[in-house]
């Protein structure tokens, strides 16, 4: 995240040896002429800094009401909150405001929220891994490499690699599937067609041995492979994969409930029916009719 100038509140000046208010902490000026002909207007807002632990609850209580300008709001006492805390509370601070930028961006698709929130993955990695969360450091990976492909930054394949390795070496397979669906999908998009489906097979084979509970990585790369073969016209393998779809889909329905039904219901008819539509008058194959009957029927 890009540091803010700091200017005088009276003249705006910058760059210059500025001295704070003793009262607030907040306001700066260049000197005490600026400050004193500040001082009617600078009155009527300056209040003496809310201690840490206040600011502390005030984060929490924003962070559980999802109100993310209301966390960002304390993002200056952020260093100051870090400074006191040991490094597990330090991940946590780090990932409170990294989810806030990431709200933030989906709010508003300001690209600056989406650059925060990767730096502050970025400090809370090296985190992860001292305190040896390596599944939750391969998953701020794969969310760091997500938003700097949504952003086509290329540093996202390395991300993507790194939690890759990560995942493989300490045997998180949920972390190297989702990996291997980000490199999968990159290499897929720069044409890099065999390499791209080995990567989506090798996160399939992740996926089913997932340390998790419940078939959401499965599903994820479900629909990744079955696009990347229609892309490369690989219709062999899709029917089956289409049908172990809907029994994934269903199989999460189960567990969180009729409202993912119908979520997956729409999702799964309306992405797969489509692919299938698409490409079944261009091959002339007649067969992939049940497919498409299939993905329809979740």
């Amino acid at each position: 995240m890009t540091d803010s100038v700091e200017s005088c509140a009276h003249c705006d000046k910058q760059g210059a040896e500025f001295k704070r208010c003793s009262r607030c902490k907040q306001a700066c000026y260049c000197g005490v002429a600026c400050q004193n002909a500040n001082w009617k207007r600078h009155k009527k807002t300056c209040t003496p800094p809310v201690p840490l632990q206040g600011v502390a609850a005030k984060i929490s209580e924003a962070y559980e009401a999802q109100d993310w300008r209301g966390i960002l709001k304390w993002e200056g006492r952020m260093e100051e909150l870090m400074a006191c805390q040991s490094d597990d509370a330090c991940s946590t601070l780090l990932a409170v405001f990294s989810d806030a930028h990431q709200m933030g961006w989906q709010a508003t698709g300001n690209k600056d929220h989406a650059r925060s929130c990767v730096g502050l993955l970025e400090r809370r990695i090296p985190l992860l891994g001292r305190l040896q969360r390596f599944r939750d450091q391969g998953k701020a990976m794969c969310d760091a490499a997500d938003i700097l492909s949504n952003l086509q930054n290329s540093e996202a394949a390395t991300w993507y690699q790194r939690a890759r390795d990560v995942g493989a070496a300490h045997g998180f397979f949920s972390v190297e599937s989702a990996a291997c669906i980000g490199l999968g999908e990159a290499a897929m998009e720069e044409g890099r067609h065999e390499e791209g489906l080995a990567l989506l097979r090798n996160a399939l084979v992740a996926a089913e041995l997932n340390e998790l509970d419940g078939p959401t990585y499965e599903l994820d790369t479900l629909q990744s492979l079955i696009k990347a073969l229609f892309k490369t016209n690989s219709i062999d393998e899709v029917e089956p994969l289409v049908l172990r779809y809907r029994e994934a889909a269903k199989a999460q329905s189960e567990k969180e409930g009729v409202s993912f039904a119908e979520f997956h219901s729409l999702l799964c008819s309306a992405q797969l029916h489509e692919v299938l539509c698409l490409c079944t008058p261009r091959l002339g194959n007649p067969h992939h009719s049940s497919a498409i009957a299939s993905s329809t029927a979740i």
